[in-house]
């Protein structure tokens, strides 16, 4: 049996594995202040076109801390020097958790872009053949998939995946957004057993004469499910939540994103672990090399 070290994980036995405790220890000794001003140095040493950039892509996506050098506002770099400070346990928990050295390999290049601001090992791990959830070599699907779509936009996922995978039972579609249904709608009427939910899958139900619907996939959906895809725009913990009783009792494969709020990248599969101990997780990565987005949690149980 391979040794554990001292936080009870597996001890490093390959150059990435080295590379990411070297990491980890590079920034866990520090306070949350120097984690933070280093970050920040790096980050004013970079080429104005660069910061322009990062500025622009801040501003657009304000999920993970507003940026404004000119106006002394960093709180994105505050925001993971939090991360880095108060979880590097979590961090170097979800290292040895994951199941191949791809995913390995995506986990250094985040916390390497967070910390040094590296652009490479992001452009290195970026996923050229697969859609970001689908992959083929993990996620296996046949005819009778009653796969879920929690937050479908204007059916994008659905088409790849019908595209991907072919056949399948029955989708669910839940969406929220008006335009987006309008188009979800027309999309996806030229295909079979799709079922749109105009309701926000969450981790209760609530009903409401002026608001959105609220609901659970365990409420909501009454046959077995054996595929879950989660986006949500930083909501994925409460919609995983709802649908814990399908997991426990299916063990469906999943597709989260955790991107969208920086705790879900190490909350997510804890969360998991928690409803269902078994799981498999993977990382995949398709967003720029400049700003690490588009990352997915895989997970497949045994």
């Amino acid at each position: 049996m391979p040794e554990k070290n001292a936080n009870g994980q597996t001890a490093a036995n390959y150059p990435i594995d080295d590379k990411f405790v070297s990491l980890i220890e590079d920034f866990k000794g520090l306070s949350y202040m120097q984690i933070y001003h280093l970050m920040l140095g790096r980050y004013k040493s970079f080429p104005a076109e660069s910061r322009i950039q990062f500025e622009e892509y801040c501003s657009k996506h304000p999920l993970w801390g507003s940026l404004c050098d000119a106006g002394d506002d960093h709180q994105v770099f505050e925001n993971r020097a939090h991360a880095l400070h108060e979880h590097w346990v979590d961090l170097l928990w979800l290292y040895y958790r994951l199941s191949d050295y791809r995913s390995r390999h995506i986990l250094f290049a985040l916390v390497n872009n967070w910390y040094y601001f590296d652009l490479n090992s992001l452009k290195n791990v970026r996923e050229h053949l697969y859609h970001e959830n689908f992959d083929m070599d993990l996620l296996k699907c046949c005819k009778d998939e009653v796969f879920v779509d929690i937050g479908a936009y204007a059916g994008a996922s659905v088409i790849k995946y019908i595209n991907t995978y072919k056949d399948y039972k029955t989708i669910y579609c839940y969406e929220i957004s008006p335009d987006n249904l309008s188009m979800l709608s027309k999309n996806l009427a030229k295909y079979k057993n799709i079922i749109i939910c105009p309701k926000k899958a969450s981790d209760k139900s609530e009903q409401s004469e002026t608001a959105v619907a609220m609901t659970t996939i365990d409420e909501d959906v009454k046959e077995p499910v054996t595929f879950v895809k989660i986006s949500v725009m930083g909501d994925e913990q409460k919609a995983l939540a709802g649908c814990s009783a399908h997991i426990r009792g299916n063990k469906p494969k999943l597709a989260v994103s955790v991107h969208h709020k920086i705790e879900n990248i190490w909350r997510i599969p804890r969360m998991l672990d928690e409803i269902c101990p078994g799981y498999n997780f993977y990382l995949r990565y398709h967003g720029t090399s400049v700003f690490p987005t588009e990352l997915s949690l895989l997970a497949t149980h045994e």
